[in-house]
């Protein structure tokens, strides 16, 4: 899809959220359970497509339409169907969906119209003729028909090997390069062989490599099948701009199926003219990062890679490992942006840790409140016993005073009798064992209002540092619970856009 249709497809995802969650009530034979895997598959689907995992999505997508036929299912299968570059099977479940399109709203069935015609002007037809009736017919390493062919075959436009393998023959390919719309015939001539056919597998960590088999061309890595080739020795080599090719040779015998693994290596001198940055956004620090079977290490910042496909492996100690396709355009950063999942056991000593820091932060917060309460208040008590203390001594100081004329006049009374010393000396130590006692109980009291207010600030700094304990839970919303959107921005091969996941 150019970029031009991914701006498209974008603004039409905010206008109107393909998690149309409603459409499953359409179906009613499937038992609940079946319907459940379905949505969630759905929804799965949904976030991988969002997240530029485009092959993820369509997997997800496909096997919730195999539970369940929706055409807001099959709807999405078309839009990712077409993302990848799969005109053909885009073009034929869009007319699908335009055949039966059901509920679907106007705006999905106008975006659906327009991608399924843009789709359709990517097809091209091949036909395949061969002296030899039963060959099996291979298109880029996968089985399209058999000789001789119903009709012709329906390819996207680029460039395609078209092969013709048959029991007693020498396989035989032929690489063509064909536009949208047009129209082209391959014929076939196979040599009878003695023998039979052998077939090889060939591994290889770097996708994109073309791949050669005595120098012809056969296709490009991933293989999805082995290659059938004639007994004998075989030169077989990968190739790809910014890598230095990998050789080996392989002999097969008759009928055998061999093996052989080939890694071609980064070639950093040619990056300089053929090389492009991918940039990872991971949800946890500190990731480990592998791209197409080569460790990376802790990730840093932006990576310099080869223009074309690559296989990311993103990986974090207690936490489920993420992997991602992506294809890389030359001039531009690409940013891929993962979310990596917890595993089981980490998730529960996460929240058990982020729920015990919490209680401990309020425990902090309001025992230390409560002990700053009391301290305060022993403070102002101890005040009030101070003053009352010192009032009552002055007082008394003045009444034992000589002349001062009181009942405590020692001039006029004697200093020696217990009433004396019951009405005039006990009551003035009394006065002042108050202040005494006050003076010491302000050395607790204060030490209690520093103990609290030190507790308070610890937990408060214990709650303010405490993770989430709900970080990780992803809550479903239910019937009731109104519509919610979230946006976020991806981007992917030739282009990107914003879509939403939407729940109803």
């Amino acid at each position: 899809m150019n970029r031009r249709a991914c701006a498209l497809l974008g603004l039409v995802l905010i206008g109107g959220p393909v998690a149309d969650r409603s459409a499953y009530a359409q179906s009613t034979a499937p038992s609940e359970a079946v319907r459940t895997e379905a949505r969630e598959r759905f929804d799965r689907g949904l976030g991988l497509f969002n997240a530029g995992d485009n092959q993820g999505a369509l997997v997800e997508f496909r096997r919730a339409y195999e539970l369940v036929e929706n055409v807001v299912v099959l709807f999405n299968i078309g839009l990712v169907y077409a993302q990848t570059g799969r005109a053909v099977e885009a073009t034929e479940a869009l007319d699908r969906v335009l055949a039966n399109p059901g509920k679907l709203s106007s705006e999905r069935l106008a975006l659906a119209r327009k991608t399924r015609d843009e789709q359709a002007a990517r097809i091209a037809s091949v036909s395949v003729v061969a002296n030899v009736d039963g060959g099996r017919v291979e298109v880029d390493g996968l089985e399209a028909g058999a000789i001789p062919l119903g009709a012709a075959l329906r390819v996207t436009s680029g460039t395609h090997v078209v092969a013709v393998v048959a029991p007693g023959y020498l396989p035989q390919r032929k690489e063509i390069a064909i536009a949208g719309g047009e129209k082209r015939s391959v014929a076939f001539e196979l040599v009878p062989m003695q023998g039979r056919l052998a077939h090889l597998v060939i591994k290889t960590h770097v996708p994109g490599a073309d791949v050669f088999a005595d120098d012809e061309r056969i296709g490009s890595t991933p293989l999805v099948a082995s290659v059938s080739l004639a007994p004998g020795v075989h030169r077989i080599d990968l190739r790809r701009v910014g890598y230095v090719s990998a050789s080996g040779t392989v002999t097969l015998s008759d009928g055998a199926t061999g093996e052989i693994v080939l890694e071609p290596t980064e070639d950093w001198s040619a990056f300089a003219t053929s090389g492009t940055a991918l940039a990872l956004d991971v949800t946890e620090t500190a990731p480990v990062v592998t791209i197409d079977g080569r460790s990376r290490g802790v990730y840093s910042g932006p990576l310099k890679l080869a223009v074309g496909p690559h296989h990311v492996l993103v990986e974090r100690g207690d936490f489920m490992a993420a992997e991602r396709d992506v294809t890389l355009d030359p001039g531009r950063t690409t940013t891929l942006h993962f979310a990596l999942e917890p595993t089981p056991e980490y998730r529960a000593r996460y929240t058990q840790r982020a729920q015990s820091q919490r209680m401990w932060g309020w425990i902090g917060v309001i025992g230390g409140a409560a002990v700053v309460g009391g301290g305060v208040g022993l403070v102002a008590y101890d005040a009030d016993q101070r003053k009352n203390g010192n009032a009552t001594a002055n007082q008394l100081n003045a009444a034992i005073q000589p002349h001062s004329g009181s009942s405590c006049d020692p001039m006029t009374q004697d200093s020696g009798t217990l009433q004396y010393r019951s009405q005039c000396i006990d009551p003035l130590n009394t006065a002042y064992g108050r202040v005494s006692d006050a003076n010491t109980r302000d050395y607790v009291g204060w030490g209690a209002v520093g103990l609290g207010a030190a507790g308070m600030v610890t937990g408060a700094i214990l709650l303010l540092t405490a993770d989430n304990p709900s970080r990780y839970d992803h809550a479903e919303p239910g019937p009731a619970s109104g519509r919610h959107i979230s946006p976020s921005i991806w981007t992917a091969r030739d282009g990107g856009g914003i879509s939403v996941v939407g729940a109803f």
